[in-house]
């Protein structure tokens, strides 16, 4: 049997008893697509999902979210870590909310924090093209299986053969729950894979370095949008007190904060989420 055919028909088939159950999965509305694509960025599904519900229970399209404050959906995201992505996210909605998703088809990436991946999630999902989504668990697959150094250059190769006779939202949600179960980054269950005996088991040797979080900028920039979710205006010298941080390393971290529109200091002295 040839491989490619091998490969997709022993995933498909595996999917048919192994599909997690999301209710935006068989949904064709973009807003829904959009939100849990963004929310997802790494982070687990599982954990993506649950705040996907509270998003879209609060948010229902996209008019509803750019009518919100800025601080109203960072208080919602708060705990997800990359706060950007919320604001991202607004900034996108108020787009939305005045030019619909079939005008600014296929130019998606024309949304903030919408890149390729997202925007191929969108016209696959929600318009049926033909394109397989590319993120770190699908090129995974692709690179093992396969035996290739430069996976995404193969599926560009290989996609139109790959996807033939089949439906890409299909097959996408089929890799994404594969590379998520069984060839994971870390300690693959080889043992359980359908593709095993075909697999080139290409490992590449990566060294995975895991960042400190704690007292990293990262850390402090959670904190510090943390706290002025929760108070009006806050003046910077109670919040060095607060964070327990040196001054100049505040400002410093404040200042990109501002840069990236997330926040807005008044008069050198006090500080808010941007509206």
């Amino acid at each position: 049997m040839n491989k490619l055919i091998f490969f997709k028909k022993q995933l498909l088939l595996w999917s048919k008893n192994n599909t997690r159950s999301y209710s935006w999965r068989n949904s064709n509305d973009p807003w829904k697509i959009l939100l849990i694509e963004v929310i997802a960025q790494q982070t687990q599904l599982d954990r993506a999902n649950e705040y996907y519900e509270k998003f879209i229970k609060r948010f229902p399209t996209p008019e509803d979210m750019s009518i919100s404050s800025k601080k109203e959906v960072l208080r919602l995201w708060s705990g997800l870590g990359y706060n950007n992505r919320a604001v991202r996210l607004h900034e996108a909605s108020k787009i939305l909310a005045y030019r619909s998703f079939n005008s600014i088809y296929p130019n998606f990436d024309i949304l903030p924090g919408v890149g390729k991946y997202t925007k191929d999630a969108l016209l696959s999902f929600v318009y049926k093209e033909k394109i397989i989504t590319q993120d770190t668990n699908i090129t995974r697959i692709f690179s093992r299986f396969f035996g290739v150094a430069n996976p995404k250059n193969f599926i560009q190769v290989n996609q139109e053969n790959i996807l033939k006779n089949i439906k890409s939202r299909k097959f996408n949600q089929a890799l994404m729950d594969f590379g998520s179960n069984i060839c994971t980054s870390r300690n693959p269950m080889c043992s359980k894979c359908v593709l095993e005996k075909n697999c080139e088991k290409f490992f590449q040797k990566t060294k995975y370095v895991q960042s400190t979080f704690k007292g990293s900028n990262r850390e402090i920039r959670g904190k510090v949008i943390k706290y002025l979710i929760n108070n009006k205006e806050v003046d910077i010298s109670s919040l060095i007190k607060v964070l327990k941080i040196e001054e100049k390393k505040l400002n410093s971290i404040l200042e990109k904060l501002e840069k990236e529109g997330m926040i807005t200091i008044k008069n050198k002295k006090l500080i808010e989420i941007s509206s």
